[in-house]
């Protein structure tokens, strides 16, 4: 398999995904020190904890307010999100935008709005990470191949090509084997290895965790969203899959809506990422 450079996980990333949020020892203090160094995030976590969002508009002066305001959980999940951000080629071609920045907050933001009408809702805030992380090959591929990449996407989209083997034959890997070997080489923990393999296309026979499956449905919700083609049979087995996990209604009329998009382009979340 050829090298593509991982690039390294940011000391701060490493630090908070090894936060443990449910661990009655841990608390904001805790979660401050060490967020506090990187000045560019905290100012980031105030400006989110000072918008409409969260009701503290221009009142939160200081990043321990702001993380009381956030949570831990979403704390954690917006650093993250924030450090990912920076994993983004340098060729900035709308195909990119969309497929790079769009895809995966809008993801991440309807994962966890589904697990959480669901019984599951204590993982909420993990399906927002899993669905965010699931198409990090995509960001690795990007730094390297840029253009070309962007362009593989476009024909892709506009002659139904097979990305995957397009991708194996022009660069002898795919992305998704790239997101497996960043997942390895940043030490994540080996749920994250399977949602990799999560796409819009996934064998829902194969989806056991309820990551996975809520995974899997914002995939499939995501590409709605922002336009990337997605199968009848793919949408079918979301619907099917959003019921198995406690959803009710119609999945697409109810998350893939225009009202649902205005919905995420307002989340401060997503406000971040330069929509």
């Amino acid at each position: 398999m050829p090298n593509f450079a991982i690039p390294p996980l940011p000391t701060i990333v490493s630090s908070v995904i090894a936060f443990d949020a449910n661990d009655p020892k841990h608390g904001p203090a805790d979660l401050e020190k060490l967020v506090l160094p990187d000045k560019a995030i905290s100012a980031d976590l105030l400006r989110v904890s000072n918008s409409a969002f969260y009701g503290r508009s221009g009142k939160v002066k200081i990043l321990r307010e702001a993380l009381a305001v956030l949570g831990i959980k979403a704390t954690k999940n917006l650093v993250i999100y924030l450090s990912t951000r920076t994993m983004t080629s340098t060729y900035k071609s709308a195909t990119f935008k969309k497929y790079l920045v769009r895809y995966p907050i809008f993801a991440a933001l309807t994962a966890q709005a589904i697990v959480q009408t669901t019984a599951h809702k204590a993982q909420a805030d993990e399906a927002f990470l899993a669905a965010l992380l699931h198409s990090i090959g995509m960001n690795v591929l990007s730094l390297d191949k840029q253009g070309h990449f962007s362009d593989m996407l476009d024909a892709c989209e506009k002659n139904k090509w097979d990305l995957l083997k397009l991708e194996k034959q022009a660069y002898g890997v795919t992305h998704l084997e790239l997101g497996l070997q960043a997942v390895e080489h940043w030490g994540l923990p080996a749920i994250y290895a399977k949602l990799i393999h999560v796409t819009p296309s996934s064998d829902i026979q194969a989806l056991e965790s309820v990551l996975e499956k809520s995974t899997f449905v914002a995939a499939v919700v995501a590409s709605l969203l922002v336009e990337i083609p997605v199968s009848e049979s793919s949408q079918k087995n979301a619907q099917d899959v959003f019921v198995a996990l406690g959803g009710q209604g119609d999945l697409v009329s109810h998350y893939a809506s225009q009202e649902a998009l205005v919905r995420l382009n307002n989340h401060p979340f997503a406000i971040l990422s330069g929509l």
